[in-house]
């Protein structure tokens, strides 16, 4: 990794730290297999924490990929069941909330597409380690570390 960007270990506990709300929530839904939307509802009273903020919690527990929705009742995704364990996990469903939203957002219609499309595919990673990191990456690396990404993910590397 460029200079900068902190050890694996860290940014997996970054993660769960700052998806702690998510866990609780998705290990509500799951001990109570509670139909989808209305476990954020549950889970705020349940949990004591504001609606609001058990909807969005919900909702980044779905995106990260802690609970999953089968025939509208939550259940443990394979996340959820990994997360103590397996910093990897952890940092996909870091990943998988940024891949969510970047492609929420449509990029202006005077850039080139597959230029595009290559950085907001590869955006997502360089976000969730730069969000992590919690400190400055010089310009270079960062630029460096999205070309690194657009290129594995385009067979280059």
């Amino acid at each position: 990794m460029p200079d900068g960007i902190a050890p694996r270990p860290r940014l997996a506990a970054q993660a769960r730290e700052r998806l702690a709300g998510a866990v609780r929530v998705a290990r509500m839904a799951e001990d109570v297999h509670a139909p989808s939307r209305k476990s954020a509802e549950d889970a705020a009273a349940v949990l004591g924490t504001d609606p609001a903020e058990a909807g969005r919690d919900w909702d980044f527990a779905l995106l990260a990929g802690l609970i999953e929705l089968h025939a509208d009742q939550a259940r443990a995704g394979w996340r959820l069941r990994a997360w103590e364990r397996d910093d990897s996990a952890v940092l996909r469903g870091w990943v998988a909330l940024f891949d969510a939203w970047s492609l929420a957002v449509p990029a202006p219609d005077s850039l080139d597409t597959a230029a595009v499309a290559e950085v907001v595919e590869a955006a997502p990673q360089v976000l969730a380690l730069l969000h992590l990191s919690g400190g400055p990456m010089r310009v270079p690396a960062l630029l460096d570390l999205l070309r690194q990404r657009v290129a594995e993910l385009g067979g280059g590397a």
